[in-house]
C-alpha cells in the first residue's frame, strides 16, 4: 500500500541552525563553524553529554558550533 504524502510539513519538521546549545535530551544535528567538516547527528543525554563518532564523550557546553533540533523520530507505517 502506498501512502500519499500530504506535504512537507507532515513529513519533516523545519529546523534552524543556532548557537544555542541543547537543553533537553534527544537527537540533534550539529555542525562545526569555520571548519571543513560535514554536519553530524548526535544524541544528547539527560545530563548534557554526547558521544562523537570516534567514541569520545563530551559535554554539550564545551562544543563550538551550531545545533538544530531535537529531531522528531519518524512514525511507524
Amino acid at each position: 500500500m502506498v501512502r500519499q504524502q500530504r506535504g512537507a510539513q507532515d513529513t519533516m519538521q523545519r529546523l534552524i541552525w543556532t548557537s544555542d546549545k541543547p537543553t533537553q535530551a534527544g537527537w540533534y544535528w550539529w555542525r562545526a563553524t569555520g571548519e571543513e567538516m560535514d554536519p553530524l547527528i548526535l544524541f544528547v543525554d539527560e545530563v548534557g553529554y554526547f558521544q562523537w563518532p570516534d567514541g569520545a564523550s563530551q559535554e554539550v557546553g564545551l562544543t563550538k558550533g551550531e545545533w538544530a533540533g531535537p529531531l522528531t523520530p519518524p512514525s511507524e507505517s
